[in-house]
């Protein structure tokens, strides 16, 4: 069975998530949905830094945003990413 499609779209998760700022992003946003303000506040990033992270982070449909109102908050957009961000944690520690 051909698997090359398949591992270069892995290969391109594994890269974003391998940069530091968007991995921060990503752990935070695992345990509470959040706007870019509340984002810039608790991981002590820029709002342009975020702002363009989080692009990248919904541009490979890894978090999503939720318009209400006139904010925009952002979350996971699917479970699978805080497992594999997860168990990766769990690695680390043992």
């Amino acid at each position: 069975m051909e698997y090359s499609r398949e591992i270069t779209k892995l290969s391109q998760m594994f890269a974003i998530l391998g940069e530091e700022s968007r991995l921060a992003i990503v752990m935070f946003l695992m345990n509470k949905e959040s706007s870019v303000s509340e984002l810039t506040e608790r991981l002590q990033m820029t709002q342009s830094a975020v702002s363009h992270q989080l692009r990248i982070l919904r541009d490979t449909q890894i978090v999503k945003k939720n318009k209400k109102g006139r904010h925009v908050y952002y979350s996971i957009n699917d479970e699978h990413v805080q497992t594999i961000v997860e168990s990766g944690l769990k690695h680390m520690l043992h």
